[in-house]
């Protein structure tokens, strides 16, 4: 049976690297890096228009660095296969098939996600900015990794597919 590959897309990832970046201009437009912000509001403080500079720096800045780096790596973001499932931005690990108790659907604002539900996460830790969100990503999904396929050259429906064909017992509910 053949495995599924989603690749990172350079079209998609250069656009929302470009969103990112956009969000950064913006921070540092707030935080007065470019000299005081005008016009000023009536309803919100200099220090709010601070405070929110600060947090998009920090938030975007953070997803631009990750987002330039597998855009200038590329390489393979998600694998599907008979051993289990493979998710690059997760862990360097296989997780086999064997380990993943359900799969569910997470949908936010049109964007869809592949959630695993884990027999034992400890065995599967995550890395970097999706291991340290691991904790609040399992409160907001009610799961153990959620697979995005954004900037991908695949779909979310095609790794649906590629999960029902390697794994027919564990069906998306």
């Amino acid at each position: 049976m053949e495995e599924f590959v989603a690749q990172h897309s350079r079209v998609r990832l250069a656009l929302i690297l470009l969103g990112a970046v956009g969000f950064v201009w913006a921070g540092l437009l707030f935080v007065g890096a470019f000299g005081p912000l005008t016009p000023a509001s009536r309803r919100y403080s200099p220090e709010f228009f601070a405070i929110v500079g600060w947090l998009s720096l920090t938030f975007f800045g953070a997803c631009a660095i990750v987002i330039a780096k597998r855009l200038i790596e590329g390489g393979e973001a998600l694998r599907i296969g008979l051993t289990g499932i493979a998710f690059a931005a997760w862990s360097d690990q296989t997780i086999p098939w064997s380990e993943i108790t359900n799969i569910s659907e997470w949908r936010f604002r049109g964007q869809r996600s592949i959630i695993l539900h884990l027999r034992d996460p400890n065995r599967f830790p995550g890395r970097g900015i999706l291991g340290f969100a691991a904790n609040a990503n399992r409160a907001l999904t009610g799961g153990d990794v959620a697979i995005s396929l954004t900037g991908t050259n695949r779909s979310f429906d095609e790794a649906v597919a590629a999960i029902a064909r390697n794994c027919p017992e564990l069906q998306i509910g």
